[in-house]
């Protein structure tokens, strides 16, 4: 309990330091068991850094919110979202892109917040992220988009451009429709599965995480049939989701299906290869123009999954895919990938936030270290 007390308080004046000092590594994870154990309301202005997690309200000025109630008052976007989910950092992405004020409401998906009353009258199937935008609710990473991309151009920066030809937009088009059905999370599970597939993983899929994150995978079918009898006005909403479910259940524990699917991937990075090789390191362009389009928020996320799930020795390290190997350290300097992912700081956070333990307190004892070890180093050059 001394530990858990200390590191916190150590966190804390961490958290209220200029976090662009720090190491920063990208963290994106739609299993989250790593969400905030309170949902906090927060304003996504774009002069703030969002590498501070949105439960640090002493860092960022921002206001919190007691209940979901008081959470869905006012005016504006609000985007409930998982700090860690795969598809919430697209949407988040998407907005920093378009310069779009926001505010967000973290649900708890290693308490189950997902499944509350509260949010499933938001979003039935019990997922994040969805959009709130005055009495409309938009659910689906790619639905949202679209509704931004609709709503929110007209003076906005654009997503899809429209005043670069229709070769151009074809092309972002394309790419987008090629990325967004790869599966994250039955890779995610998989890896930890199959682990003679893939490198090194990184933070935050520790050991401890990956073994959490399997066991509640196991599980999830089972609780969804079971919320499917306590609610019957969503019942079959809920059936038709565990039936998917099952069947993602059943492609992860194969390791043939699952090493197809690994195929598959790589099959579509090629083609991302093929289209990024050709150009000179000094080429202006990102995937498909000079601009940002939602190609890029699609390959960005991607890779950033792959990578830290160990996958990149797999797929482009090594000379394997040099195309993508020049973008991925390109767009990881990127302001808005900077806002959009989670710090180290904001990770350590989440930690401590955890049920103590010794393993987790030992990881977190260790972290700390390294993360601090880290600051200095950066401080003194």
């Amino acid at each position: 309990m001394f530990f858990s007390q200390a590191a916190k308080v150590l966190l804390n004046r961490l958290c209220a330091l200029k976090t662009g000092q720090c190491l920063c590594v990208g963290y994106v994870y739609n299993f989250s068991y790593f969400s905030n154990s309170n949902s906090n309301l927060q304003d996504r202005n774009l002069n703030s850094n969002y590498h501070t997690d949105v439960k640090v309200m002493a860092a960022t000025g921002s206001e919190a919110v007691s209940s979901p109630k008081e959470q869905e008052k006012g005016n504006g976007l609000l985007l409930y979202l998982n700090n860690y989910s795969f598809y919430a950092q697209k949407v988040i992405m998407a907005l920093m892109e378009k310069r779009l004020p926001f505010k967000s409401q973290v649900v708890n998906i290693a308490k189950g917040e997902q499944y509350q009353p509260w949010f499933l009258d938001i979003n039935p199937r019990g997922e994040v992220p969805v959009l709130k935008d005055g009495v409309k609710i938009i659910p689906d990473s790619a639905r949202i988009i679209d509704y931004l991309e609709d709503n929110f151009s007209n003076g906005d920066t654009r997503l899809i451009p429209l005043d670069q030809g229709p070769e151009i937009r074809q092309r972002v088009l394309h790419f987008r429709n090629l990325l967004d059905p790869i599966p994250a999370n039955v890779i995610t599970i998989g890896s930890f599965l199959h682990p003679k597939f893939v490198g090194k993983p990184k933070a935050p899929f520790i050991a401890p995480v990956r073994k959490a994150l399997v066991a509640g995978e196991e599980k999830n079918v089972a609780n969804l049939r079971k919320l499917a009898e306590k609610h019957p006005n969503i019942k079959r909403i809920l059936l038709e989701k565990a039936e998917v479910q099952e069947k993602k259940h059943q492609l992860v524990m194969d390791e043939a299906s699952f090493e197809k699917l690994l195929d598959q991937v790589d099959t579509a990075l090629q083609e991302v290869e093929k289209e990024l090789a050709s150009r000179s390191e000094n080429d202006p362009r990102w995937l498909c123009s000079e601009r940002f389009t939602v190609a890029d928020i699609s390959l960005t996320i991607l890779l950033d999954r792959l990578y830290l799930l160990g996958l990149e020795t797999r797929y482009w390290s090594d000379g394997k895919k040099p195309g993508i190997a020049r973008y991925y350290a390109r767009v990881c300097q990127r302001d808005t990938y900077k806002q959009t992912v989670p710090s180290q700081i904001t990770h350590l956070k989440t930690f401590l936030e955890m049920q103590p333990g010794l393993v987790i307190g030992t990881v977190i004892f260790t972290a700390i270290a390294v993360i601090i070890g880290g600051f200095l180093f950066l401080k003194k050059k």
